[in-house]
C-alpha cells in the first residue's frame, strides 16, 4: 500500500482513538488495531463503525492511561503502522482541565541573571528554541525541556538579548516554525520575535486625566496613518504615531490634536495598533488597512513607526504617544481583535497546538462567525487566558485607558466578566465595550457576550446600531 491510501489514527478523547480508513484501503475493512509505545502495548477492540464517503470510521477505546506529547504508533491487523495524532480532544473539557495553566511567566521574561523562556505545547513532542544573532544573522538552536501542564522552557545568559527567536515544534508528526504567540517586540513584518528588555523602552508616563463617570465619555475613532496622511495636515511625519501629537495649527484653520479639543473629545479611540498583515512594514504607503487582521496581539504595528526595523523604536513611540496624550487631557482607547487572527493556518496558535484555539463546528472543520475564515474560541481556558494575559500587558505595559473589543459577541461572557473584574482591580474608569452582535458561531446563545445578554455583562458597553441609525440613518 502506498503512503497515500494508508489510514490515520486521531485520538479524539482522553481515552478513545477514531480510525479514519479509506476504502481503497483493503475495502476500507479493519478488524483490529494497536497502539504501542515505551509504556503501553494493547489491542484495542473496535467499539463503532460508521460509513463515511470515501472511508470508514472506526472508534474505539483504550483501558491504558495515554500521556499526551508521547510518540505513539497505531498497528492494524495487516500490519500497517502510523503515528497516532492529537485530534478532537484537545477540544475537551478534560484536556483544558489537565493542561490548564495559570502562572503568568508565558513568552520572554528577563530577570536579574537570566532570561526564561516559557511556551504552552502540551501536545508537542519535542520543542527547539531557534535563536537568530541581529546583526550576523548566526543560528542557534537549544533544546526546550518539558515541565508541567505542557509548558516548555529554556533559561538564557542575558547576554542573548536582542537576539530574534523562534520556536521549533514537533506535533503530530511534523515539524511547524512559530513566532511565540506572547512576543512583546518583532522584527518588521513580524518574522521573529525579539528578546527585549521592555525597560530599554523606558518611557515617563504622564498622569492620565481625571475622568468620573462613563457616560461623560466624548470618543473620537482615529486609524494612525488618517490622522496625519493628507498633504494639507500641515503635519511633518505622516502617518506615524509621531505625527499625532506635533503641533499642527495652521493660519485659518485647525487641524490634529488642536481640532479634537475643540470638538471637546474626551478619549481617543485607536484602530487596531497591535502588529497586523496586510501592510508591508518596511514600505508601509504601498498599500493601505484598517488593522483588522491581528498577527502579534502584543507587538506595536511597525507600519506607523519611523523605524519599523528597530523592535525598541515602535515600543518607546507607543508609550510616548499614549502619555503625551495623558499630558495634553486625552484618554486613550485601542481597539482590540481577539476574535480572529488573519490567517489561521500560518498562526503561532495553530501552528503551536494545532486545532485547539478556535472553534470547530459539529464536522470538524472550523466555524466562521467572524467572516474572515477563523472564530478564536475564547471559551478554552488557554485561549481565554491569552486574551485575559493580553489585555492586561496593554494596562500595565502602555497605560491605556479603554478596549473596544471588535466582534466582541465572537466572545463568551465569562471571558468579558472575567477582563472587567481584573480591571476594575487596576482602575474602575477603564472603559470596556464592543460589538454585542449574534454572530454564527458554535458558541451556544447563552453564553454569547452580545447586546441581548447584556444584563449578564455589568460594566460593558455594547456598540449599538440601532441607536446609530436613529441618530444618523441606516447604513
Amino acid at each position: 500500500m502506498t503512503g497515500d491510501n494508508k489510514f490515520q489514527a486521531y485520538l479524539d478523547q482522553i481515552d478513545r482513538i477514531t480510525l479514519l480508513v479509506p476504502t481503497s484501503y483493503h475495502e476500507g475493512q479493519i478488524d483490529f488495531f494497536v497502539i504501542k509505545s515505551t509504556q503501553i502495548h494493547e489491542t484495542i477492540s473496535i467499539e463503532n463503525v460508521h460509513e463515511l464517503e470515501g472511508f470508514i470510521k472506526y472508534e474505539g477505546k483504550v483501558e491504558g492511561s495515554i500521556e499526551i506529547g508521547q510518540s505513539y504508533i497505531i498497528c492494524d491487523n495487516y500490519g500497517e503502522k502510523v503515528p497516532l495524532q492529537v485530534g478532537a480532544v484537545i477540544r475537551t473539557k478534560e484536556f483544558d482541565e489537565r493542561f490548564y495553566y495559570n502562572q503568568n511567566d508565558l513568552g520572554a521574561a528577563f530577570y536579574s541573571d537570566h532570561i526564561m523562556i516559557k511556551i504552552w505545547a502540551p501536545t508537542a513532542s519535542a520543542v527547539v528554541l531557534k535563536l537568530i544573532h541581529a546583526n550576523s544573522g548566526k543560528e542557534e538552536l537549544y533544546v526546550m525541556a518539558r515541565q508541567r501542564k505542557g509548558v516548555w522552557e529554556k533559561e538564557l545568559p542575558l547576554d542573548k538579548e536582542g537576539y530574534y527567536y523562534r520556536f521549533l515544534i514537533d506535533v503530530n508528526g511534523r515539524t511547524n516554525e512559530a513566532v511565540d504567540p506572547y512576543a512583546v517586540a518583532a522584527t518588521a513584518n513580524s518574522e521573529y520575535g525579539v528578546l527585549i528588555n521592555l525597560h530599554t523602552a523606558y518611557v515617563h508616563l504622564h498622569e492620565k486625566p481625571p475622568f468620573l463617570q462613563p457616560t461623560d465619555a466624548v470618543i473620537y475613532e482615529m486609524h494612525v496613518r488618517d490622522f496625519s496622511i493628507h498633504p494639507s495636515s500641515g503635519i511633518e511625519n505622516k502617518g506615524t504615531y509621531q505625527a499625532i501629537t506635533e503641533s499642527s495649527g495652521q493660519p485659518g484653520k485647525t487641524t490634529g490634536l488642536h481640532y479634537l479639543k475643540e470638538l471637546g473629545v474626551t478619549h481617543l479611540e485607536f484602530l487596531p495598533i497591535n502588529d497586523f498583515g496586510g501592510v508591508d512594514e518596511l514600505n508601509p504607503h504601498a498599500s493601505y488597512n484598517w488593522g483588522y487582521n491581528p498577527l502579534l496581539f502584543n507587538v506595536p504595528e511597525g507600519s506607523y513607526s519611523a523605524d519599523p526595523s528597530n523592535p525598541a523604536t515602535r515600543i518607546a513611540e507607543v508609550k510616548q504617544l499614549i502619555s503625551t496624550l495623558h499630558q495634553q487631557g486625552f484618554r486613550v482607547i485601542i481597539d482590540v481583535v481577539y476574535n480572529h487572527v488573519f490567517v489561521r493556518e500560518e498562526s503561532p496558535f495553530e501552528k503551536i497546538v494545532p486545532g485547539y484555539y478556535f472553534r470547530h463546528d459539529e464536522f470538524g472543520m472550523p466555524s466562521n462567525g467572524t467572516g474572515v475564515g477563523n472564530d478564536f474560541a475564547s471559551e478554552r481556558k488557554m485561549a481565554q487566558k491569552f486574551i485575559i494575559d493580553s489585555v492586561l500587558f496593554w494596562i500595565k505595559e502602555y497605560d491605556v485607558d479603554g478596549f473596544r473589543f471588535d466582534l466582541m459577541g465572537i466572545l463568551d461572557i465569562e471571558t468579558m466578566n472575567i477582563i472587567r473584574k481584573k480591571i476594575n482591580e487596576i482602575d474602575s474608569t477603564i472603559l470596556v465595550f464592543g460589538e454585542g452582535w449574534d454572530l454564527n458561531t458554535p458558541l451556544p446563545y447563552n453564553q454569547k457576550a452580545i447586546m441581548a445578554n447584556a444584563r449578564q455583562t455589568p460594566q460593558i458597553g455594547y456598540f449599538n446600531d440601532r441607536f446609530r441609525d436613529s441618530v444618523k440613518g441606516s447604513t
